[in-house]
């Protein structure tokens, strides 16, 4: 009897840990992974004059990677994508999307905003502001803080330069 009561006990409790796991599923913050789909199992949507699409890792690696390119006559390979999380002063949970380059000397990404969608489905939409440390390898980490940028300083004699982007659109 004992037995039978601790099996319809374990046959009623498993159903709800797997159904409280799903959604925490949605997202993995604070873990690299070369994929940014392998942590996260939500959209990802960016705006393309004024339209929303759904974009993927590949597509940031490619227009980051041009950019920097672009900006810093650069090539550069991102190979390694990480979600951060951060908190504002008025306890307001901020999300950032931080790519990093193969040789760990340039750390880019873009602030990221939770919603969700018509399902209520997590989806995240870039944000409007991205920020960019590049510099050493052993230092001049991308670090978050609310919804401020900052990077780690580098060891002597070695420089980590900061950049930060906000689009503005006219209404």
């Amino acid at each position: 009897m004992k037995n039978f009561i601790k099996i319809t006990l374990l046959l009623l409790l498993l159903p709800l840990v797997f159904n409280s796991c799903i959604k925490e599923n949605d997202f993995v913050v604070n873990e690299e992974s070369a994929s940014l789909e392998d942590i996260i199992n939500v959209k990802l949507i960016d705006v393309l004059e004024g339209k929303k699409i759904t974009v993927t890792t590949n597509y940031l690696k490619e227009k980051w990677e041009k950019e920097i390119y672009i900006e810093d006559d650069v090539k550069v390979t991102l190979d390694r994508f990480e979600i951060l999380q951060s908190e504002t002063e008025e306890g307001v949970k901020t999300y950032f999307l931080k790519a990093k380059s193969t040789d760990g000397t340039i750390n880019t990404g873009s602030f990221i905003l939770l919603n969700k969608d018509a399902n209520g489905d997590n989806i995240f939409l870039l944000g409007s502001k991205t920020c960019s440390c590049k510099g050493c390898s052993g230092g001049c980490e991308l670090i978050i803080d609310g919804t401020r940028c900052r990077c780690s300083s580098c060891p002597p004699g070695e420089d980590c330069v900061k950049t930060e982007t906000v689009i503005i659109e006219d209404e």
